[in-house]
């Protein structure tokens, strides 16, 4: 069972709360399309006090409310909390925190009255989300930052992710048990719900939603699947590469703390070779890895190490259990001839299924995560609002940013650049001794760890000299422990940090590196700062990237990458703002084009403001599929670009330069130059 359950008992008083619940139904069924977790969404809910919705998930009960402000949300700990200077409103009560409050109170007391297990509600988190788009300054105490999250509508999903209460634990059947305690059934909204389950054959108007799921059973050849006392001879499927390795590692610390284990066996293995055995005993494997576990009794636990790991977690018998990682792989269900190997292209076809994405989700390595979080002390707290501007993060806000951010930022330029290394004419031009990288707003080093593990994969025994340069010092410090530690002998790194900050752009003028051959310049999340500090003015992408591009290899990449948040002085979008800035750039450059995302790389006189965004996700010790969203360019010089695009005829294809948006049917998710051909392709994708 998985998916979303709505309801709404009775409309809303106003036209923002209905367009704002709307708006939110809509982003969460896309959410939870074909999801394994199972979730009940509740509209204008009296629950001895007036709520605007009610989440409820496996590991949390959240109460909701709804704020129809937008711009600079400042949230005070005593006195008003303001909206660009103006007094934002608390219902009756005098203060949106003393609202907050109250309601956060009664929810659990009245969760209690109708008799929910004390042990579920001993957390109750309550979240306001402004439905327009919102600059946080949060001078809450670290109390009320304990059951008090803000977000906004383009964040919201995230923060529900993020939030979770280590006491809740409800499987399916006890969430669909609490909903029918609150008496819900009746305002049922199948718009806006799509859990699936097996019904009972009979006539639709006859059952009862609640009595319909509890009659849920799983399917018969899962059941068959448990009844078999199977035994399968893994050892000649086990993958052995990096990723396997990390996942394996990964997985045993899920074990220990989740079930408390010593006596298991962990194996990752290779679907490719899996498939034929697994098929064999009826179950179709379509992603890149299988886990599998045995120990005895473990075909008991699938619930709970699916609540861990956060994918559907299967019992071939009562002692070996598995699931699947990684990419999906296409299957004969997808009218190919046999399994593609990982980033290889499928025929491409006009359907959301078949399109062949870049990869976008990855693992920490084990060493990583064991140094960062066990050494660093890093600490996973997602809080957004604070970190758009990293350069004055004292000791304490490091460890949140490198537990929370570093992650995200590794699996960003590894996926990344895992894709362009695999590109033969590109890995040709960087077969030779030394590899050269320039980092300007280089942070803790997350894009650094990435790609450092991306060229170790493809270019093994190159040596990687690094420039590292940012303007916090403690940040600094980390990155060159981090990069000292790695284990891996096969990668040779020699790295040179740099302490320096931009506060005018006469100190971006002046802005020079000793060379000007860097086969890899890295500007990540660093251009947004400049932007919001007023540092630069709103092209500041193409000044950026004309002054990196001159220290450019004639092999060399530039690759610019920033956050999906709005820049509140102009009203665009950091993506739109990128997007024409260096558009405008490569138009009137000689030297310099762009090679992602390929749409601009062949319609370079476009002059639209694009909203593009990727979503890279990342597994680790502290948070399994982690999410991070964002937008990327990827700038080089004129013949470097003509040698890699040479015979691909991507002016032709329809390209796509935002998945999220793309597996919903939205038609922004479409290059609007590309709209009128046939085949549609990912426009981030440089092997096709």
């Amino acid at each position: 069972m998985g998916g979303l359950l709505t309801f709404r008992v009775g409309n809303f008083d106003t036209t923002a709360e209905r367009e704002q619940f709307r708006f939110l139904c809509e982003q969460l069924k896309a959410h939870y399309e074909d999801s394994n977790e199972f979730c009940v969404f509740v509209g204008n809910y009296n629950i001895g006090c007036e709520l605007d919705a009610l989440f409820i998930k496996k590991d949390a009960i959240i109460s909701i409310e709804f704020k129809n402000y937008g711009g600079k949300v400042v949230a005070n700990e005593n006195g008003e909390w303001t909206c660009d200077g103006k007094t934002i409103k608390g219902g009756s009560r005098k203060t949106a925190l003393q609202q907050a409050r109250i309601n956060h109170s009664t929810v659990k007391k009245e969760l209690k009255v109708l008799g929910v297990e004390k042990n579920q509600i001993k957390d109750v988190p309550h979240l306001i989300i402004f439905h327009q788009p919102i600059e946080l300054e949060n001078n809450l105490s670290a109390t009320n930052r304990s059951w008090l999250h803000i977000t906004d509508s383009e964040h919201f999903i995230e923060k529900l992710d993020d939030i979770t209460c280590p006491h809740t634990d409800l499987d399916p059947l006890g969430i669909v048990k609490l909903a029918e305690t609150l008496n819900l059934n009746p305002f049922y909204l199948t718009e806006f719900s799509n859990a699936t389950y097996d019904k009972p054959a009979e006539p639709i108007e006859k059952i009862e939603l609640f009595e319909d799921i509890k009659k849920y059973e799983p399917h018969t050849e899962e059941k068959k699947q448990k009844k078999k006392e199977v035994i399968l001879n893994f050892d000649s499927f086990i993958a052995e590469d990096e990723n396997s390795i990390a996942l394996s590692n990964f997985v045993k610390r899920i074990v220990k703390l989740s079930l408390k284990l010593d006596n298991f066996t962990v194996k990752v293995l290779d679907s490719t070779r899996a498939s034929s055995s697994f098929a064999a005993h009826g179950i179709r494997l379509t992603q890149e890895y299988v886990v599998t576990i045995n120990a005895d009794g473990i075909g008991e636990h699938c619930a709970k190490l699916a609540k861990f790991t956060n994918h559907a977690v299967k019992a071939i018998s009562s002692s070996t259990i598995f699931w699947e990682e990684g990419e999906r792989i296409a299957t004969e269900s997808d009218n190919s001839s046999g399994v593609v190997e990982e980033h290889q292209s499928k025929e491409l076809s006009n359907t959301n299924s078949n399109v062949c994405f870049r990869k976008s989700k990855t693992i920490l390595p084990h060493w990583l995560d064991k140094k960062i979080f066990n050494d660093h002390q890093a600490i996973y707290a997602p809080e957004h609002e604070r970190y758009e501007y990293n350069l004055d993060l004292n000791e304490e806000e490091l460890k949140v940013y490198l537990g929370t951010y570093f992650p995200r930022s590794y699996a960003e330029m590894f996926c990344i650049a895992d894709n362009l290394l695999q590109n033969k004419c590109l890995k040709k031009t960087l077969e030779q001794d030394e590899i050269s990288v320039l980092d300007y707003g280089c942070g803790t080093g997350g894009e650094i760890l990435g790609l450092i593990t991306a060229i170790g994969r493809h270019l093994p025994h190159t040596k990687i000299s690094i420039t590292a340069i940012d303007g916090n010092d403690g940040a600094l410090a980390i990155l060159k422990d981090l990069v000292e530690c790695n284990p891996n002998k096969n990668i040779q790194v020699e790295l040179s940090v740099f302490s320096q900050t931009l506060g005018t752009i006469e100190d971006v003028e002046k802005l020079a590196f000793g060379k000007n051959d860097y086969h890899f310049i890295l500007c990540d999340k660093m251009v947004c700062e400049l932007i919001s500090k007023e540092v630069l003015p709103t092209n500041a992408y193409a000044i950026m990237a004309k002054k990196l591009t001159a220290f450019l290899h004639e092999n060399g990449l530039l690759i610019m990458l920033d956050v999906t948040t709005k820049d509140e002085h102009s009203g665009y979008f950091y993506p739109q703002l990128m997007n024409n800035a260096i558009n405008d750039y490569v138009r009137k450059s000689r030297t310099i084009e762009t090679l992602l995302p390929l749409s601009c790389a062949c319609h370079d006189e476009c002059r639209d403001f694009c909203f593009m965004q990727q979503t890279f996700s990342v597994s680790h010790s502290h948070k399994s599929n982690d999410e991070s969203r964002v937008c990327y360019r990827v700038l080089c010089k004129k013949p470097l670009k003509t040698a890699i695009v040479q015979g691909m005829e991507t002016a032709n294809l329809i390209h796509v330069i935002h998945p999220t948006k793309y597996m919903q049917n939205d038609d922004l998710a479409i290059c609007s130059h590309s709209k009128d051909n046939e085949i549609t392709i990912d426009s981030f994708n440089i092997n096709l």
